[in-house]
């Protein structure tokens, strides 16, 4: 992918780069427009025009310009009419990103439809653990998302102590599938990879190998679950993939991936699909970031929320919904296997992780919605495998 900041370009955009997503606190808001404040780097005494306005120097080879923006997809032109160059780049303004949005979701689900396939419920809120986000649904609006492997397989299930025989997707049963239909509204389904080990599968794959275990996961999901659950975002597995295979996602349908976009201690990006170490650290300022080559979404999760305790995760979370750059979309994750008391890394705590934070966006104002409504993008286009 082309480097976002590059130092030696004669004529380049300081904010916003191409793919930001801004909300009305990057500007000031009239009405329904925007007045964006535009920085440039170019050589010191060039005459530069952004859209056509003429920039001022605020500084030795810094430009400043605040224009309207008007729409969801913003095209910017600078011109340094003293040297001939020009540069390009796309902004988007997302509808829903200049208010207070939530959602909470999980990863690394399988466990629980294996026990609901196995076992006598009447609904599939009386499993304990989808009884955790239909209260944080009836008490907070919480929508939800869950992302689901295909098989819990015998690596897997060596991390639980009660584990259960060999599973996958397509011994679920599909008595619940109205019932899933009835709650699409508030919980999504979706794909993760095909199991928990080996870790970060996508990280080198094909687009062959993410196309087909993704098809595996989501034709299963529509037979047991309708295919008004689908989501089109997810997180897949690790939060890494290369370009290939995320291109692959976009040409299944998907339009929104969602990671952590840190830098580990040693530099290396975490959780971060196949972003450098620059951009990595842009992304991590805020909420979302469009990559305009492969037509991709990205939106940054703020907090997981099995790892560490839970005063910190509270203290967390109101530090981000105090960034207005991080707060207007506040997005939590949690992993299924901490929910069970074999897993070896269980937290018995599991419903105050996800009911606190929750319980706290929405007494701060917040409304919860999907990441797919958030970035105001098309329905999943369902692949025509998953109907085979």
């Amino acid at each position: 992918m082309r480097d976002y900041f590059m130092t030696d370009a004669p004529l380049r955009f300081l904010f916003p780069i191409d793919g930001d997503c801004v909300n009305r606190y990057d500007g000031a808001v009239n009405g329904s427009t925007l007045h964006l404040p535009v920085t440039v780097t170019a050589p010191q005494g060039s005459n530069v025009t952004v859209n056509g306005i003429r920039a001022e120097e605020a500084s030795p080879g810094t430009y400043r310009v605040t224009l309207p923006l008007l729409g969801y997809r913003n095209a910017l032109l600078a011109e340094d009419h003293t040297c001939n160059t020009a540069c390009r780049i796309t902004v988007f303004r997302m509808p829903m990103h200049d208010e207070k949005h939530f959602r909470i979701s999980s990863d690394d689900n399988i466990r629980f439809l294996q026990e609901l396939n196995d076992g006598d419920y009447a609904s599939i809120f009386d499993h304990p653990y989808l009884a955790v986000y239909k209260k944080a649904h009836d008490l907070f609006g919480a929508k939800v998302h869950l992302n689901l492997f295909y098989e819990f397989d015998d690596r897997a299930r060596a991390c639980f102590s009660d584990a259960p025989a060999y599973f996958n997707l397509s011994m679920m049963t599909d008595r619940f599938k109205e019932e899933f239909r009835r709650n699409s509204d508030w919980l999504k389904l979706a794909f993760h990879s095909n199991s928990e080990f080996p870790d970060a599968p996508y990280r080198s794959a094909t687009a062959q190998k993410i196309t087909e275990d993704c098809i595996r996961v989501l034709r299963e999901i529509i037979r047991f679950a309708g295919e008004e659950c689908i989501s089109n975002s997810t997180t897949v597995h690790w939060g890494e993939a290369n370009p290939e295979c995320v291109r692959a996602l976009r040409a299944l349908g998907f339009r929104s991936l969602t990671g952590y976009f840190v830098l580990r201690k040693n530099g290396v990006p975490s959780v971060s699909y196949y972003a450098p170490p620059t951009l990595v650290e842009h992304v991590d300022t805020r909420d979302f970031w469009v990559d305009t080559e492969e037509d991709m979404i990205f939106g940054k999760i703020d907090r997981v929320l099995n790892t560490g305790p839970l005063d910190s995760i509270m203290a967390d979370i109101a530090a981000v919904t105090e960034d207005p750059h991080r707060g207007g979309f506040v997005s939590v994750m949690i992993h299924e296997q901490y929910f069970y008391k074999g897993y070896k890394n269980y937290l018995p705590d599991f419903e105050s992780r996800v009911l606190n934070p929750v319980r706290y966006l929405f007494e701060h104002g917040y409304t919860s919605t999907h990441v797919s409504d958030a970035v105001a993008e098309p329905s999943l286009r369902v692949h025509p495998a998953f109907h085979e």
